[in-house]
């Protein structure tokens, strides 16, 4: 797949068992657009290996105002049974673009379990105590993935456990469980959050009067002629997502005017105001859908105006 297409990014989710064995769960394929998806899924095909595509995106981002931020999060549940306090605290952290989710327990203190009764229940102590750490680690990277306050995946970011605590009367599965998702909740919802939407590093080679003749270049950022001969220029710029998306097909359909197209992503930037993200954007998860559309938009371009 690499050797086909130079622009794809493969991510692996796997279980590894202690005797080594690997089992594949997931394979996710990062695309330029969902005519680059289309691309991959048809090359596959011709493999004989079926895609089952779903959960497309538009890899928005959220992240914090703040590029260093420590946040705390609490949780209290008193019951006629049981009495619950867990707590966290939590470091921010930004990666570079393309590294993904990374979470990390800086927790040193092993003795984070408390109990107000049976404090000789060792046993009840370490199973607890693998509890809360197990769901503070699967929480993390559950909230990465999915996003917090506007629903957009915290994309390259990654959450470091400062300190931990959890106290309880008795021993229950449940508390350890909420207690870590929720006071992880609460932490990351005192951030000052902002949406970011992806900057990225084009390089093309074109027609000269189809670069002259389009307005496209003149809104772009470090334009750049790389190489040039007599009919044809080879340029790189930047430019956000929602703005180059416009003209993608075109570009991808311009096979005469356009050739080389190639896009990666650079960096992430606040979204402007202006952008309207429901009316640019739209999630389809069935690529069948994507065919239909597709020849429904060239019958349409075919009919002649009446």
């Amino acid at each position: 797949m690499k050797a086909y297409d130079e622009d794809v990014c493969i991510a692996v989710h796997f279980n590894q068992s202690d005797a080594g064995t690997i089992e594949y769960k997931k394979i996710v394929f990062i695309g330029t657009d969902y005519l680059h998806l289309k691309k991959i899924a048809d090359f596959m095909k011709r493999q004989d290996i079926k895609l089952d595509i779903k959960d497309t995106c538009i890899l928005y981002r959220e992240c914090t105002a703040d590029l260093n931020i420590n946040l705390k999060g609490n949780h209290s549940r008193i019951t006629s049974l049981n009495d619950l306090f867990a707590g966290v605290e939590i470091h921010i952290d930004h990666l570079e673009a393309g590294m993904g989710y990374q979470y990390e327990n800086k927790q040193v203190k092993e003795d984070i379990i408390h109990y107000c009764c049976h404090k000789d229940d060792e046993e009840g102590k370490e199973l607890g105590h693998q509890l809360f750490v197990k769901s503070l680690d699967y929480f993390s990277k559950k909230l990465l993935a999915e996003g917090f306050v506007l629903g957009y995946p915290a994309v390259d970011s990654k959450i470091k456990i400062m300190k931990a605590s959890c106290s309880m009367c008795f021993y229950r599965d449940y508390y350890y469980i909420n207690g870590a998702h929720v006071s992880l909740e609460t932490a990351m919802l005192e951030a000052d959050w902002q949406i970011c939407e992806p900057l990225m590093q084009v390089h093309m080679t074109c027609n000269k009067l189809y670069f002259k003749g389009n307005s496209f270049f003149s809104g772009v950022e470090n334009l750049c002629i790389l190489d040039e001969d007599e009919d044809n220029c080879k340029l790189s710029f930047k430019s956000i997502l929602s703005t180059i998306i416009d003209i993608l097909k075109e570009m991808y359909n311009q096979k005469k005017d356009v050739s080389d197209f190639h896009m990666e992503l650079d960096s992430y930037v606040p979204v402007e105001d202006v952008t309207q993200l429901k009316e640019k954007f739209k999630v389809i998860y069935n690529i069948d859908k994507w065919k239909d559309e597709l020849e429904e938009q060239e019958m349409n371009s075919a009919i002649p105006p009446v």
